[in-house]
């Protein structure tokens, strides 16, 4: 069975971290459709992480369900909002366990390839430079 590198845990979490920071700051109107699209796409590779971790025996329980309830929160959204997101959470989830049921070397190799991109998309939304970023 195909594991992940413990470490991409890490680099996610500092990926969200990140990206949440960028919530707290005023959006420009220019950045409220690229901040509203890269709440989404967080949003979806949470859902995937919850169910590709799992199955890679990461065991960690509803750590990537608790980081979207920190989205969520940090996200400050109205409801109709709140549930977009969870649906795209959800539907990530779902879609990627019906692709991946179980561990494998490409579901590794994807798990791999959503953290990064949610570091580069974390990063961007908040406005820092990924290439200074050692991990």
């Amino acid at each position: 069975m195909a594991r992940f590198l413990f470490g991409f845990e890490t680099a996610l979490a500092r990926a969200l971290i990140a990206g949440v920071l960028a919530l707290a700051l005023p959006a420009l109107p220019a950045r409220a459709d690229e901040m509203d699209n890269g709440l989404t796409r967080l949003a979806e590779i949470l859902g995937a992480a919850h169910h590709l971790r799992d199955i890679c025996g990461a065991n960690e329980g509803a750590l990537w369900r608790n980081k979207m309830i920190d989205l969520l929160n940090a996200a400050n959204a109205d409801a109709g909002r709140r549930q977009q997101l969870i649906e795209h959470f959800n539907n990530a989830y779902y879609r990627y366990r019906s692709q991946y049921p179980s561990c494998t070397g490409p579901a590794a190799a994807e798990a791999n390839s959503l953290f990064d991109e949610a570091h580069r998309l974390a990063a961007r939304l908040a406005g820092t430079d990924v290439s200074a970023s050692a991990f």
